[in-house]
């Protein structure tokens, strides 16, 4: 049997207070958005670069057969609980009641605490340059007090040396605290954890939609959708021939999945 040392992502030894849960084959984070906040808080402007992780469905149906983000997750220094149905299949796996601590929450709490100690935050995505600039100046204007920049990678720039390499010098140019990637996931994920070591310092989350929501160009979805755990279908309805596979199709898969580790346990 597995020690509880050996449950553990190796960048997460390094903050040996943080507790630590398995879900299946998946690390999660049981803390809440305040202690998240406080715990990013005090790594900003440390070393090593710390990847935070928010785990959602699609996040644990790719890591089934995504090397690379399993990876990702076993050098995480978090891995919270991002939606309803994770939360929901944590506590029926006997991990307890969990607290959803979302990336599109967790973005503004940061920028928030961000903009009140002077953090450097570089957002890396938007659809265009002129949309990322528009992003960033309402984001300057709502979290006065924050050092914001930005570059917009090119498509395909995970897999081109050349073009990882010019989004790598656009991040050490503006030396962040803080790093919210969002250009989509896994890749996002994997980028941050491969360019860890040159990253060195500070904090790396991909944020999704996180960018648009946070400058007001998209809207999440209603509280109550968000309560009930239908957020994922509000998102579809948004953007139906992009997401329409990944919740109706990928991510259903979840749920035998769930059971098969449940019938595990009980071996």
């Amino acid at each position: 049997m597995e020690s509880m040392e050996d449950q553990v992502p190796d960048q997460a030894r390094l903050d040996g207070a943080i507790p630590w849960r398995r879900m299946g084959n998946v690390p999660l984070t049981p803390i809440g958005m305040r202690e998240a906040v406080d715990l990013i808080d005090g790594w900003v402007r440390q070393a090593p670069f710390r990847l935070v992780l928010t785990t959602n469905v699609d996040h644990i149906m790719i890591l089934q057969a995504n090397e690379a983000l399993r990876a990702a997750y076993a050098d995480g220094a978090l891995a919270l609980p991002d939606g309803r149905p994770v939360i929901w299949a944590a506590r029926f796996l006997g991990l307890g009641v969990l607290e959803k601590v979302s990336g599109s929450d967790l973005v503004p709490a940061l920028c928030g605490r961000g903009a009140a100690g002077g953090w450097r935050v570089f957002f890396a995505g938007g659809r265009s340059e002129q949309e990322l600039g528009t992003c960033l100046e309402r984001i300057r204007r709502r979290f006065p007090g924050l050092e914001v920049g930005g570059c917009c990678p090119p498509m395909g720039f995970e897999s081109d040396p050349a073009a990882s390499d010019g989004v790598f010098h656009s991040i050490r140019a503006f030396g962040p605290d803080l790093i919210l990637f969002g250009c989509g996931s896994p890749k996002s994920e994997i980028w941050m954890h491969q360019n860890a070591e040159r990253l060195g310092r500070g904090v790396g989350i991909s944020i999704g939609a996180g960018l648009r929501f946070l400058a007001g160009l998209e809207r999440r979805a209603p509280r109550w959708m968000q309560r009930v755990g239908l957020e994922w279908s509000w998102r579809m309805m948004q953007e139906p021939r992009r997401l329409w596979r990944r919740y109706l199709v990928d991510d259903m898969k979840f749920f035998p999945l769930v059971w098969r580790w449940k019938r595990m346990g009980r071996r």
